[in-house]
């Protein structure tokens, strides 16, 4: 017997599941256009123009394209609009088409329509928000004046108080003092540099040439812009290496702590460039041998220059200016120097701190790795060449060192001291202290230790802002991988020793602790030695390879 054929009947479209969701995403996309700031001003827009009985030229028919699939499905257009549509129909003049090139017109119509329409709303938005960036504008005070406009009060002033300090007369130097310390508000050594920016009658300056000069480049300008406009030449934006010299050959005749090397031009000359490329390692960012308004401003040497114009004792001032930290340099470098010939070989220079630097990182130097070389004689070291180094290694706390040494552990130059960096000079730490019979340092502990202080986001994966942000501990990591000597001086060191040094000199930085040491120790061995000898210093390193010789 046959059973009957049974057809389920079809549930109604809206219990359909299929039906459901698609509703609930189309009622969330609804929902969406009508958050948006565009849709609710076109809404609103059409709202009024209902009210006002308007035909709103942003409302459109739909696409012919689309009603006309829609009536080819079966569903009537009137179901889908409250008035009938206006289906395109060519007159028999037009040339006929195909439907494809139909339906193409017809799309881009329809999207250029819609354009249209968010284009409008777009441009209102935007009109918005520069009205609104303009009135925040007129809030804000004007805080950076490049063409600063004289203050002609202060003007006034200034030429009467110049006027009255000139009198009837003409000023000479030592009297024309008072008007670069009151007026200028410079360091007095800075005299006579200013007098040469002037016209001078007779070798005396007139009121009218300085009046004159003053309203042209300094009325204008704080005491720091003036010094900076006072150093550089007239043509230039920058300072150059040899603006300085007039400045040091004036410091070198007149201030009173330099008055003993008025007997050795020579010394005069060494302790000038001395100082000059100090001034440059660290305002010199670039190093390119020109300091910008932008490095001097943010320097300390304006500040450096008026304590120099007040303190009678040279070596008081430790930044630049020291006699005793030129008389450490020099001298570290002359013993250096075997030949006296003022250029370094890579043999001399392993020789510095008692061959204290590993072969590789020497070799790094020489490859001119961390900074190229000034020196006109090639694979030598010249004076400036030492001078940039030794600020670099003897105070690894400063932005300059940190770079220098950075670029020396940087073995691919990637910008990253990975791990396999840091073992490649630590092998050669290693063997050195089994030679020497020191306790070894595994490399798993020290690589601990430094992750630990810099703290990188990726273990062993250390860069630059990660010792420019813990400079206090960069000595210690570059050290350990560089320097034996101050490896084993940082394992055997005394607690004790080291607060009593911060505790007597707390304003020391690493560098100045350093001078002051040496300078002591050079100065015992001046007055123990004979006459005309040279003191090479103790080298157990010398002497090992004398006795494999």
């Amino acid at each position: 017997m046959m059973s009957k054929s049974y057809i389920e009947p079809k549930p109604p479209l809206n219990q359909n599941i299929r039906y459901q969701l698609a509703k609930s995403r189309i009622d969330d996309l609804f929902l969406k256009w009508l958050s948006l700031p565009q849709s609710q001003k076109l809404i609103a827009q059409l709202m009024v123009d209902l009210k006002q009985g308007k035909t709103n030229s942003l409302i459109t028919q739909p696409n012919p394209c689309f009603t006309n699939k829609m009536t080819m499905s079966g569903m009537s257009q009137s179901n889908i609009l409250n008035s009938p549509s206006k289906i395109y129909k060519p007159s028999p003049s037009t040339p006929p088409r195909t439907e494809l090139v139909q339906k193409q017109e017809d799309l881009s119509q329809s999207l250029t329509q819609s354009q249209l329409i968010w284009r409008k709303l777009e441009e209102d938005e935007k009109q918005q928000r520069e009205s609104q960036i303009r009135k925040n504008y007129d809030q804000i005070p004007q805080f950076y004046f490049p063409d600063k406009k004289i203050n002609q009060n202060f003007l006034n002033e200034s030429i009467k108080l110049i006027n009255e300090t000139f009198g009837n007369k003409d000023l000479d130097v030592v009297q024309f003092e008072q008007i670069t310390i009151n007026i200028c508000e410079l360091p007095k050594h800075m005299n006579k540099l200013l007098i040469q920016q002037l016209d001078l009658k007779n070798g005396k300056v007139t009121a009218q040439s300085f009046i004159k000069y003053w309203q042209q480049n300094l009325v204008n300008k704080d005491p720091k812009q003036r010094c900076f406009h006072v150093f550089k030449k007239p043509q230039n934006d920058h300072i150059t290496f040899e603006d300085f010299r007039p400045f040091m050959k004036i410091l070198l005749e007149s201030h009173p702590g330099l008055e003993f090397l008025q007997a050795t031009p020579e010394f005069q000359d060494r302790y000038a460039e001395t100082v000059i490329h100090r001034i440059f390692y660290k305002l010199c960012k670039k190093d390119n041998n020109k300091i910008c308004w932008r490095e001097f401003k943010q320097s300390d040497f304006f500040t450096v220059l008026e304590q120099v114009s007040k303190e009678d004792d040279i070596n008081k001032v430790r930044q630049y200016f020291s006699y005793e930290h030129f008389y450490v340099i020099y001298c570290k470098f002359w013993e250096l120097d075997g030949d006296h010939d003022f250029h370094i070989t890579k043999e001399d220079f392993t020789r510095y701190n008692s061959h204290g630097l590993s072969k590789k990182v020497v070799d790094r130097i020489f490859d001119q790795v961390p900074r190229k070389f000034k020196s006109i004689q090639p694979g030598k070291m010249s004076y400036e060449d030492f001078i940039y180094f030794i600020l670099s290694e003897e105070d690894k706390t400063t932005h300059q060192s940190i770079e220098y040494w950075f670029k020396i552990i940087d073995l691919d130059d990637n910008g990253i001291i990975s791990g396999q960096e840091m073992e490649f000079f630590f092998d050669e730490i290693k063997q050195r202290m089994e030679y020497l019979n020191h306790e070894p340092i595994l490399f798993q502990d020290f690589l601990c230790q430094m992750v630990d202080l810099l703290k990188p986001e990726k273990d062993i994966l250390f860069k630059l802002h990660h010792f420019k942000t813990q400079m206090n501990v960069c000595g210690v990591f570059f050290n350990f991988l560089s320097n034996l000597n101050k490896l084993v001086a940082y394992e055997n060191r005394d607690p004790f020793q080291m607060k009593n040094e911060l505790t007597e000199h707390p304003d020391f930085s690493e560098w100045d602790r350093f001078a002051n040491q040496e300078y002591l120790r050079l100065a015992m061995e001046e007055e123990n030695q004979e006459p005309g000898e040279v003191f090479e210093g103790e080298n157990i390193w010398d002497n090992e390879q004398e006795e494999q010789k």
